[in-house]
This record gives structure tokens, sequence and C-alpha cells, in this order.
């Protein structure tokens, strides 16, 4: 089902004392703000910019997030399409990020430039210091933070779901987002980043490529298949194969399970009318066009062919009417072919492993002395991220971890209770907690101990 955007501008930012934070999941897709201790965000919309021109005055505005489809009818959005602050997963155009947090602070209800409310942010595994700094900068010069904290969005889902009773102090959160898909150990409840691993595969690669297989199967619907609307197939339609090869077996051989399988998306389609000479007829005498008739026909004239000029006979092709079923879109092997670029990327030419393989190589980087310790790590394995909602992702997970693991290890995968918003709720439970405050550093040390003291600024997850 498709993710649904909240932009209401909120009216009770005042009834908030200073002290409560404010929480922002900024992902490559979505951009998430609310208030510390609440469940669910206030302000939710794509993390995105547009700047398209007026067709009648030539004055160009600034769009952030989604756009009404009924007003691009008055912008000419061919020069400028939409623009991300993301290169991959990580943040390194500020001047477009500067923009979305500016309408997410507006969203919220601020009045002026000035926040006096602590933050945290969500960042990616491993973030650069250049972003981080940046981005610490921005918050600080800007808007006047009192006080920042970073931390990373899939250790916030897997220690919320911790606090469920999901998964265990000790195992795997496997992150398949947007871009990029991340797996990171978690010992004694605590991330251990030398073992994170990452592949630069995710939701985005997988909507680009049935756009692209779609385009291909069907040349002349180029146009309806926009992004917001494969993003949607994706969501209803694409599953995980338990075995790809099967599968596509399958539909090669045009077995009974594989038209059972087919999905099919009607385009619009008018039926035409049932002859054009029914409607000529309407109203009209073929006798009253004799007096157009000014020159005499022979009919007996027949036209000379020029000697030594040899014309190919051309046929001409036969009108064939459209039916409903040349509006009709056939979802068939794409349905799983897509998203299997996630455990195979070389389908698409990215040289990197899958997400099953992306699990051994985490445990490998930790050197774990036991065998008891790798098995409570596969014990206790977390799929967190939008990726996750595809069926079949659990099943396939389990089985592909399995083949790499020794004979009879126990593995247990399970999925986030809500993987698009449990980053969102962690760092909120962990904000509203009072000993916050000494997991952040303020405008003060910023301004006393500069951007290096940032490489060593590490959020502690337990407190």
């Amino acid at each position: 089902m498709p993710f649904i955007s909240q932009t209401r501008r909120q009216s009770d930012y005042n009834l908030f004392p200073s002290a409560t934070p404010i929480v922002i999941d900024n992902g490559a897709s979505y951009f998430r703000i609310g208030w510390a201790g609440e469940n669910d965000p206030r302000v939710v919309f794509r993390n995105i910019v547009q700047r398209p021109r007026h067709k009648a005055t030539g004055e160009t505005v600034t769009v952030v997030g989604d756009h009404d489809p009924a007003l691009l009818k008055y912008f000419d959005c061919t020069r400028s399409g939409p623009r991300s602050a993301f290169d991959s997963n990580v943040v390194y155009q500020f001047e477009i990020m500067e923009y979305i947090l500016d309408f997410g602070f507006d969203r919220m209800g601020a009045n002026g430039s000035q926040i006096d409310h602590p933050v945290l942010i969500t960042e990616c595994v491993c973030n650069p210091v250049y972003s981080r700094s940046k981005m610490a900068e921005l918050l600080f010069e800007t808007y006047g933070v009192p006080s920042v904290a970073f931390g990373v969005d899939a250790a916030f889902s897997y220690k919320y779901n911790q606090q469920l009773g999901i998964c265990a102090r000790d195992g795997l959160a496997i992150c398949p987002g947007f871009t990029t898909a991340h797996v990171i150990p978690f010992v004694d409840g605590e991330p251990i980043y030398k073992g994170s691993c990452r592949t630069n595969i995710g939701g985005y690669h997988i909507t680009d490529q049935l756009k692209q297989l779609l385009s291909l199967k069907y040349p002349h619907h180029m146009t309806k298949f926009t992004w917001e609307k494969v993003e949607d197939l994706k969501m209803e339609h694409c599953y995980i194969a338990p075995d790809y090869a099967a599968e596509a077996r399958l539909f090669q051989e045009d077995a009974k399970e594989a038209e059972e399988k087919t999905r099919t998306w009607q385009l619009p389609w008018v039926p035409p009318a049932s002859t054009l000479l029914n409607s000529l007829k309407v109203g009209m005498n073929i006798h009253d066009f004799s007096s157009y008739n000014t020159t005499e026909v022979d009919p007996t004239f027949v036209p000379k062919l020029e000697l030594g000029l040899s014309q190919p006979v051309v046929e001409v092709p036969k009108f064939r009417p459209l039916t409903k079923e040349d509006f009709q879109v056939v979802l068939g092997v794409e349905r799983f072919r897509c998203p299997e670029i996630l455990f195979h990327p070389s389908l698409i030419g990215v040289d990197q492993v899958g997400l099953d393989e992306m699990a051994g190589v985490s445990i490998r980087r930790l050197s774990c002395e036991t065998q008891e310790f790798e098995d409570r790590l596969t014990k206790s394995i977390l799929i967190t991220g939008g990726s996750s909602l595809l069926p079949g992702m659990t099943e396939r997970l389990e089985a592909g971890i399995r083949m790499i693991r020794p004979c009879g290890a126990p593995i247990c995968v399970f999925r986030a209770s809500d993987p698009i918003l449990d980053a969102w709720r962690g760092a909120s439970s962990y904000a509203s907690a009072y000993q916050f405050a000494s997991q952040t550093f303020t405008r003060m040390d910023y301004y006393e101990k500069g951007e290096d003291w940032l490489r060593e600024y590490q959020l502690r997850y337990t407190i």
C-alpha cells in the first residue's frame, strides 16, 4: 500500500516546553518529524525538493515534498525535476537540506527561524564526519538549536522492537532501505559498527528496474509509468520468490501456477463507436455532394506505368481497432524479478553481495571466538525498512542464511512491528528518557571543541 504524506500545519507548538526534544527521522525516501514521547510523527513528506517555473509570470517557486498534480498545469517542471539532498544514503546537498528543514519546522508550527528545542536526528551507519559536521553547523548556526544528538535509524528500530520483546539484546539488524541495505550486529544491546556491512541496493533500484521493464514491454504506454505509479505497483504486486530459478521456470513453461500469479493493471479505455459510417449517416444525404462534382471522369481510363522504373508494391497495413486488451499492463515475471536484486545485485550490474550473504559477512567481521556467540546472533535477526514489507522476505532470508551457516544452527528471522515507523518511534522513546540530555552535545560544546570533536561522538543506545 502506498505511503501517505501528512503536511498539515500543527497549532500546538507553543504548548510544549523548551526542554521537549524534537525527533527527526531523516530518511532518503521520507522525512518524519514530531515530538519526543509521542507514538507517531506529526509531519511526514517525501524528502525531495522541486523548483519549477510559473508558465505565466516566469517566477521560480520551491516545492518541498509531494506536489499537487492539479497545480502542475500552471508550472513548467521540464527543466527542474525532483532533487534529493542525499547521495546514496549520505546527506551532501545541504542547500536542499535547508529547504527540507525549513518546511519541516514550519509544519510543526514554529514561528520564526529560531528553534529552542533539543533535536534528535537520524543518520546512516558510519556517517562521514564531513556530513555530520555540516548538519550540526546547519542546526546550530541557522536554527539556533540548543543541543543535538545523532543516532542510526536501524539501531533505533532494533531497540524499539527489543522493548516490545520481538528481538533479544544480541542479534542482527538487517535494514533494506531506500538506496542502500545495511546489516548491523548488536552485542549487549549496543551496535557494533566494525561488524556492519552495506550494499548499495535498495527500494529505489527495485522501482527503477520495474519502471524500465514495463517501459520496454509497453513502449506505447511509457507516459503512464510515472515514478509514483510504479512505486504503488511495486508495493501492491511484487514479492520475493522462495526459489528464483524455480519460479522463473514456471513462467517459461507457461504453467498453470504462473497464470494464477499473473496480475493485470487496466489503463483507462473508452470503447469506440460501432462504425464511422453510422455516425456520418445521421442527418446527411450523399446526393448533396453532387453539386461539388465539376469535372467529368472517364470510366475507361487506365494509367500507364513508366517503363524502366521498377516500383515495389507496398502492402498497406491492415487497420485493427484498439481493444480493451491493448490497454492492459500484465505483470508476470516482473513481480519477483525486480525484488530479486536484493539477493542478487549482479542482475543489474552491481558487483556486491545480497542480503543473506551480508549477514554472514557481518558475523565473520566480529571474529567470534565461540560457536555459541554466533548462535545467539542468528537466533535474533530483525528485518526493518521499507523493502522488508515485500511478501516472502522473511522466509527467503531465513533460507538464504541457513545455507551459509553450519547444519543445525538456530536461525530465527523476525519482521519489525512496523518497518516504516519503528525507527522514528524508537528515537521518540529514546529522546523522552530523562538521561537523554547526557547523550547530546550543546551549541557551546560545538563552538569550544569544533568539528573534530564530532569524529569521536557516538550515541549510547542503552541509557
